[in-house]
C-alpha cells in the first residue's frame, strides 16, 4: 500500500500486511520443526562369527562386503522383508563388528556377504557371475552380543534371494 492509502486507513490496517508475513514465516518454521525426525533409537550390538568358503574357492586377499539388514521392516500393507541397516568390509574368516542397531526401523537381523572374487567392487555383472554370497539369520536376536557364520557358497545371489526362505 502507499503512504497515502495508509494515512487514510487506520495504522493497524496497515500493519497487517508487515504481521500476516511474520505469521506466515513463524508458521513455516514450526511445520518444518514438527515435521522433522528426531533421533532414532538405537541399540549397540556387537556382531562376530566367520565368514568360509566352499573349497577350491581362491579367497586370500579378496574383499568381502558385509550388509546388515532388519529382517521385516514397516507395518501392514507395507510390511516387507531386507531392509538396510549398515555395511562393512572384512576378509574371509573370523569378524567382528560393532553397530548401532536402529530398534524403531524394523525387526530381526540379516546377516548378508558377497566375496568380490574379480576385484572389481561390484556384486556380479551381466558378464562376470563368479562372485559368491551367502547370508545368516540370527536367531537370537534382538541381544547386544550376537554370532553370525556365513557361508559363501552361492554365485550372485542377492539378500532377497535367500530371505524370506521359500515356501516348501
Amino acid at each position: 500500500m502507499n503512504r497515502r492509502l495508509c494515512a487514510l486507513l487506520s495504522v493497524t490496517t496497515c500493519a497487517v500486511p508487515g504481521l500476516f508475513k511474520v505469521v506466515v514465516v513463524v508458521g513455516f518454521f514450526a511445520m518444518l520443526l514438527a515435521c522433522a525426525e528426531g533421533e532414532t533409537p538405537t541399540t549397540p550390538v556387537s556382531l562376530s562369527g566367520e565368514i568360509s568358503v566352499p573349497d577350491g574357492v581362491q579367497s586370500d586377499g579378496v574383499k568381502v562386503t558385509v550388509n546388515l539388514y532388519h529382517a521385516w521392516a514397516l507395518e501392514g500393507q507395507l510390511r516387507h522383508p531386507v531392509e538396510f541397516i549398515e555395511s562393512f568390509e572384512t576378509s574371509v574368516g573370523q569378524y567382528s563388528h560393532s553397530f548401532d542397531y536402529p530398534v524403531e526401523k524394523g525387526e530381526g537381523l540379516l546377516v548378508y556377504a558377497w566375496l568380490d572374487l574379480d576385484a572389481d567392487g561390484v556384486h556380479c555383472t551381466p558378464t562376470v557371475r563368479d562372485d559368491r554370497a551367502g547370508l545368516s539369520v540370527v536367531q537370537e536376536f534382538p541381544a547386544a552380543e550376537v554370532t553370525a557364520d556365513v557361508r559363501l557358497d552361492v554365485p550372485c545371489a542377492g539378500p532377497d534371494w535367500f530371505y524370506p526362505p521359500a515356501p516348501n
